[in-house]
């Protein structure tokens, strides 16, 4: 299973692509890999801020530029290996296409942008798209025919953006002084359940065995969650999520709940939340390049201080979320922010 992010940005690449192709009048594997390069470039930069070529991380079509031509070098430099593996001609051909697929790319992406509200409006969105831009052919079947693949991948997109799930949803939690950090858990819809009896619901959503699954629905959850800001361009909250015992296990995590992580997005938005027992019995799975958070629970610790040094210097916690705690040491909690682990304090009820 991979994660939906992955699979959505997949999609959006493999579907500019085709418009890519079929506005360029040529369709070869080696135009295909030139143009998945480009494409890739500016997925990166638009929907997941990696630069790769240039220091500054905004999105512009000024940086975008910059990053196409120091893509096109390093294209042009890796495909230097096929100067005696292949004839004069079509080396130099090769090369030729590398640079002129650079400004069409650019122009290409912009499709991108198109705001379409619903299917009707694709038509005159595609045309006016078109007719605008020199680099692309305005022949009516080429016009007709990218008007139907717009249209395919609205009506899929769609699909997967305004998904709902009736049965399980997502219960936040809000921290002191943290408004962009956010916990979050997935708890069943009673109502949606009505039908069943709700202990008999409860009882068997908190069966062990269901430890794996349960993660994997959450995280596909917040990755959908996230998807939805991405796409808006909107400020990405994020998220503190409880791993059980279950999921790490002879020191590792779970391969599919990784699976589900391997995201530049999650990486960066999501915080893994484990128990302070749970990360002593399974040290060797701290080494992925996840956010880690330390999930303690200080009530009946007699010498907190003392134990919120010794979690520190593990060195391996982001964050420390405090469970519980005395009400005398809250303040102590609310304070404590040492150098590269932030504590995380649950705002009163």
């Amino acid at each position: 299973m991979d994660n939906l992010i992955n699979v959505y940005m997949n999609y959006k690449m493999n579907r500019l692509t085709e418009y890519g192709v079929l506005l360029f009048q040529q369709d070869t594997v080696f135009i295909r890999q030139v143009m998945e390069g480009y494409i890739r470039t500016y997925i990166d930069n638009c929907y997941y801020g990696i630069f790769n070529t240039i220091d500054d991380s905004h999105f512009n079509l000024k940086n975008l530029k910059l990053e196409f031509d120091g893509i096109m070098v390093e294209m042009l430099e890796d495909y230097r290996v096929y100067e005696l593996q292949v004839s004069n001609q079509e080396y130099t051909d090769n090369r030729k296409m590398i640079e002129d697929l650079n400004p069409f790319c650019l122009e290409l992406i912009k499709i991108d942008d198109l705001e379409i509200d619903n299917k009707d409006s694709i038509p005159a969105k595609v045309e006016e798209f078109i007719h605008k831009n020199k680099f692309f052919s305005d022949k009516k079947e080429v016009v007709s025919k990218l008007i139907s693949l717009v249209r395919e991948t609205f009506v899929t997109s769609k699909k997967l953006l305004d998904f709902t799930d009736n049965y399980y949803v997502l219960s936040e939690r809000s921290f002191e002084g943290q408004k962009d950090i956010i916990y979050l858990e997935m708890v069943p819809n009673i109502k949606s359940l009505e039908m069943y009896r709700s202990s008999l619901v409860q009882k068997v959503y908190r069966d062990d065995r269901l430890e794996i699954s349960k993660i994997e629905c959450l995280l596909q959850k917040v990755s959908l969650l996230l998807l939805r800001n991405v796409l808006k361009h909107d400020k990405l909250n994020t998220y503190f999520i409880q791993f059980p015992d279950g999921v790490i296990s002879r020191g590792k995590i779970q391969h599919s709940i990784l699976s589900l992580m391997d995201n530049p997005i999650i990486r960066k938005h999501v915080i893994v939340g484990v128990s302070y027992n749970t990360y002593l019995n399974q040290k060797i799975a701290f080494v992925e390049d996840y956010q880690f958070g330390c999930i303690q629970d200080f009530t009946h610790i007699h010498d907190v201080y003392q134990k919120t040094d010794t979690i520190y210097k593990e060195g391996i916690f982001n964050y420390l979320l405090v469970w519980d705690c005395k009400y005398r040491d809250r303040d102590y909690f609310l304070g404590y922010n040492p150098e590269s682990m932030k504590t995380l304090v649950f705002e009163e009820d």
